[in-house]
């Protein structure tokens, strides 16, 4: 839940010296916010008592860890006063509302009796939060809102530097950000690109894969991953998925590997490495491009090395659902070769260098200024949210198995350390998959299918002469995994829920 802490509430708790109401909104399963425009008004109250200098650090260190809601000038014009209520408190009723906040915390809960709002006096606050978490009735598959009480400041301080700056192509933001997921990667070099999918299609185009060129990759995997290999003219070359992991088969990889194979695209799928290994001895043998699809899994790791670099690219996706998302497309290409560095800065922007001479033909790849800031601001929780889903992964153990229900399904397996669960995938046998979705849907429980149709099958890809039964691992998968919500935001309590409508279906 998610509330406005008003104005005389941080006032009090600073000039009390008792901040428990506001720890008590920095909790994963309670989030406060402050009006931005209202801290002149507690400063001022503040100063009344205490010296300027010291109401200002008392201020600014209660504030910790609580979000600024800030209203743009049009809207604070557009806020009509109230004859019933003070400017301030008009604004923090739109506040509510805009931000679509549970409600406001405030010393005098019938000042907003007739607002429309619900308005809680301080020691209210632990019962509320208790009621909610004890009474689940939805939990979605994704909140990306829920998080925003932790990054929002950063956010809109990062992304005021670009507006402010009017530097909205590459720049320092674009620098920064690709400093900081080289090294959150392990590795010495990142181009940021315009999305996941332009990662996988500059990494084939710096590798000089074309027409007449094969791709070794997975049939059970997002489309971007073979729609970008058909995109440089080249041949998609299917292989079927290990049962467990759901990452390509290594056997079948290098049975498939033919005179016309220049490159691997192994897919670390929903956050798990493939077993890189023996692929990486394939591609050294047959001297082949390695070129990671870690769209899903960034900060997962293969014996202590993080994806994206255990190849000779690896590429990412920033897709605002991903483990680490922007506010819309974005995405980031990693090696370890300068050479494939320098050549791929060029191609992302035309494949021009110096500006209007171009010796080779690139793409429009670059990342936008404002989605590098966005990420910027976020990648420092990356980690603790790694941590959060690795946690919920288990924690979706153990109640799997308390509710006697591991003989009924099948439970992902971590095979590599650190899966980073992306998605948290059940396999449901007996063609019960679709009614066991169905029924949990129903009961508010947010489910959904990766990926219904194996590549091989798609209609698009009908040239390439595969029919069913070519790759039965990667059917079998698709008719049976369903993704339960694993996100960071989840609580126990959903899902608790989750589990207990699940044992309610196989009853």
């Amino acid at each position: 839940m998610q509330f406005l802490l008003h104005h005389t509430v941080i006032t009090q708790a600073i000039a009390n010296n008792d901040h428990k109401t506001l720890k008590q909104c920095q909790d994963k399963n309670s989030a406060g916010w402050v009006l931005s425009n209202s801290l002149a008004a507690i400063h001022s109250d503040l100063s009344k008592s205490m010296k300027i200098d010291a109401a200002h650090s008392a201020l600014k260190d209660a504030l910790q860890g609580i979000a600024m809601a800030s209203l743009p000038g049009i809207e604070i014009l557009n806020t009509p006063p109230s004859s019933k209520m003070d400017y301030l408190d008009s604004l923090a009723v739109r506040t509510v509302e805009v931000f679509k906040l549970n409600g406001i915390i405030t010393l005098k809960p019938e000042v907003f009796a007739a607002s429309g709002i619900r308005a809680l006096q301080p020691d209210e606050l632990p019962q509320v939060l208790k009621d909610d978490l004890a009474n689940v009735k939805k939990v979605p598959l994704l909140n990306i809102p829920a998080t925003y009480p932790q990054i929002w400041n950063n956010v809109e301080q990062e992304m005021s530097d670009v507006v402010r700056s009017g530097y909205f192509i590459l720049g320092p933001k674009v620098a920064e950000l690709e400093k900081q997921v080289a090294a959150y990667c392990q590795v010495p070099y990142a181009v940021g690109v315009s999305s996941g999918t332009d990662a996988l299609l500059l990494a084939l185009m710096a590798a000089d894969i074309g027409p007449g060129d094969e791709v070794i990759t997975s049939t059970y995997t997002f489309f971007a991953t073979a729609g970008s290999i058909v995109r440089t003219g080249a041949k998609p070359v299917f292989v079927d998925i290990d049962p467990v992991t759901f990452n390509m088969d290594i056997e079948q990889t290098e049975a498939a590997i033919t005179p016309q194979t220049k490159a691997i695209m192994p897919v670390h799928l929903y956050g798990q490495c493939v077993d890189m290994t023996p692929l990486q001895d394939l591609a050294k043998k047959h001297k082949l491009w390695v070129i990671e699809d870690a769209c899903q899994a960034i900060g997962s790791e293969f014996k202590g090395q993080r994806a994206g670099g255990l190849g000779d690219f690896g590429c990412f996706s920033f897709f605002p659902t991903k483990n680490l998302g922007g506010f819309g497309d974005a995405g980031m290409v990693t090696t370890r070769s300068m050479e494939l560095y320098e050549k791929m800065k060029v191609l992302r922007v035309h494949g021009m260098e110096p500006k209007y001479y171009h010796k080779m033909v690139g793409g429009n790849f670059r990342i936008d200024a404002l989605q590098a800031a966005v990420i910027l601001a976020k990648l420092p929780h990356l980690e603790r949210w790694v941590n959060d889903r690795r946690t919920n992964a288990q924690r979706y153990h153990t109640l799997f198995q308390q509710a006697g229900l591991t003989g009924r399904l099948t439970l992902p397996k971590e095979v590599f350390p650190r899966h980073v669960y992306n998605q948290y995938i059940i396999r449901v046998s007996d063609g019960k998959r679709d009614k066991l979705r169905e029924y949990l849907n129903g009961q508010n429980v947010a489910c959904e299918v990766y990926y219904p149709v194996p590549l091989h099958l798609q209609e698009c890809f009908k040239d390439l002469g595969h029919k069913q039964g070519d790759f039965p691992e990667a059917e079998k998968a698709a008719a049976e995994t369903l993704a339960l919500p694993v996100a960071n935001e989840v609580t126990a309590e959903q899902q608790e829920y989750a589990v207990e409508k699940a044992k309610s279906f196989f009853s």
